[in-house]
């Protein structure tokens, strides 16, 4: 689950650094967690340095309070991976403009079980989560000269496999 969590967060962000002028900027993500079985600070703190060396600078929070304009406006992308019930109207529309003004939004996970009255977190995300079962599975890398692939080695690993309902049929 964290090597999948890893693989695609670097593609979701991956790709030139932000530039300004002739200065590289790094890109800055907000990591959304929470403090439940996931355990999402400690995925945290295994992804920050991974990404800090690909021109990603990581900052957790568990405040949901910091779904406001102000602080989603100082960053390149949301991450989200917690199971949150709830997100005020204004939080919402925060989150929702951001990502209409061209903010990153990076679901991972359990990100799909937030929020469930919020229709429109709900089509954003693409989904709802309604179940999961378990598994063992193994990769297959199909398109192995691609960029993203160099280095990756086939591996096995034991996931939960969502299902999901109200999928966004528009997105």
């Amino acid at each position: 689950m964290i090597r999948r969590a890893i693989l695609t967060l670097a593609a979701c962000l991956a790709g030139t650094p932000i530039l300004t002028g002739a200065t590289p900027q790094p890109l800055k993500a907000l990591f959304l967690g929470d403090h439940g079985h996931h355990r999402p600070a400690e995925r945290a703190a295994q992804l920050i340095p991974v990404l800090a060396g690909r021109g990603i600078d990581v900052t957790y929070t568990d405040k949901i309070a910091d779904l406001n304009p102000e602080t989603l406006g100082k960053y390149d992308a949301l991450i989200v991976y917690a199971n949150l019930d709830t997100i005020s109207p204004d939080q919402e529309r925060a989150l929702i403009d951001y990502v209409d003004q061209g903010g990153g939004f990076v679901p991972i996970h359990c990100a799909s079980a937030c929020f469930n009255h919020s229709d429109a977190y709900i089509a954003l995300v693409g989904g709802r989560f309604a179940s999961h079962g378990v598994g063992e599975f193994d990769t297959k890398v199909v398109a192995p000269d691609h960029p993203i692939m160099k280095g990756l080695e086939p591996f096995h690993t034991w996931d939960e496999t969502y299902i999901h309902d109200r999928h966004n049929e528009n997105g």
